[in-house]
């Protein structure tokens, strides 16, 4: 279990690493090529209209909505998950509570 945690630890930091350096160096090109600023490719959020905005990955636009509307299902998925784990550690707690009542 404690090798799990650490291979899942390992493995976002080399995620948010490769991200960034994509970023790095592609400023860096952009600098050296004296290409005009555009939108990067890698990855960027940017506010499109009165609360609307755009996300893009890898130069893809992955969603367009208002950030009310920006829920999916791994969003859905982890809310369902924190309800049930809240509500089992609630049960949990009354449980070891019902020991030390009179």
């Amino acid at each position: 279990m404690n090798v799990t945690f650490k291979l899942t630890g390992m493995l976002v930091i080399l995620l948010i690493g490769v991200v960034l350096g994509l970023q790095t160096a592609e400023r860096g090109i952009a600098k050296v090529s004296g290409v005009p600023q555009q939108q990067p490719q890698t990855f960027y959020i940017k506010q499109v209209d009165k609360g609307q905005m755009e996300i893009a990955v890898m130069g893809k636009n992955v969603q367009t909505a208002s950030p009310d509307q920006m829920v999916n299902y791994v969003s859905n998925m982890g809310m369902t998950l924190g309800g049930s784990v809240k509500n089992s550690a609630k049960v949990f707690v009354e449980w070891v509570g019902g020991f030390f009542e009179p």
